[in-house]
């Protein structure tokens, strides 16, 4: 039996139909076509976040090196003024400074202040020149401060004859021709020179005319004893 012609037409139409549709339903899933429109991928979005610009960073300040400061030498060092005397060694007076009197008003020149190192090992209160006027002097003093004499071991002052410690018994008498050859409480040699009531008194080192002077000491109303102990 023959089907008719154009029912053979419908059903292929029918057919290619059902087809197309198939195909169209399962199109997402197929890969595109190279050359096609579908091929062309869409452009990237642009970032919301902008990269930042390496030239608008602000570079960590670098500090500047500040070089060590570099200990004055010992040639830069400014000495210690001394405290001017005022004058020669004289009798009863180192320069213009008399020894008598009580000790404070020296405290108030400027001249003496506390002698806390001698005072951590002698008992009582004790006095001494200060730093500026060097070592080599001393000065003693009764226990209210008053002042006995003055005394020298180091040539710090010169008499205006030029006499300090060093010179000779010769000299001495050459300078002093009313002064005198002693023995002091210890029995050393002294030898001793007097203006008025001011004295000055020379420890020397044996009674020879090149005898040394060791130790000179002023004082005022009284012959100079030319004696230390160590308290």
């Amino acid at each position: 039996m023959s089907t008719p012609r154009i029912r053979l037409r419908t059903v292929l139409a029918a057919t290619a139909a059902a087809g197309l549709l198939g195909l169209t339903g399962c199109g997402s899933d197929l890969a595109p076509v190279s050359g096609s429109a579908s091929a062309t991928p869409s452009p990237a979005a642009p970032s919301s976040e902008a990269p930042a610009e390496e030239s608008s960073a602000t570079p960590t300040p670098v500090p500047t090196p500040v070089p060590a400061e570099v200990p004055a030498s010992d040639t830069d060092a400014t000495p210690t003024p001394k405290l001017d005397w005022g004058g020669p060694l004289a009798p009863g007076a180192f320069g213009d400074i008399e020894a008598k009197g009580n000790v404070r008003a020296l405290v108030k020149r400027g001249w003496v202040t506390r002698d806390t190192a001698r005072e951590k090992v002698c008992e009582g209160t004790y006095w001494k020149w200060v730093d500026q006027v060097g070592d080599g002097v001393d000065l003693t003093y009764d226990p209210q401060g008053e002042i006995a004499s003055f005394g020298m071991s180091k040539p710090v002052l010169k008499t205006a004859e030029g006499l300090t410690i060093g010179s000779t018994l010769r000299d001495l008498q050459d300078s002093y021709e009313a002064g005198s050859l002693r023995t002091n409480d210890y029995g050393q040699p002294v030898f001793v020179a007097r203006d008025v009531n001011s004295w000055i008194g020379f420890l020397l080192t044996g009674r020879s005319g090149d005898a040394k002077v060791d130790f000179i000491e002023v004082t005022n109303g009284h012959e100079p004893g030319l004696l230390r102990d160590g308290c």
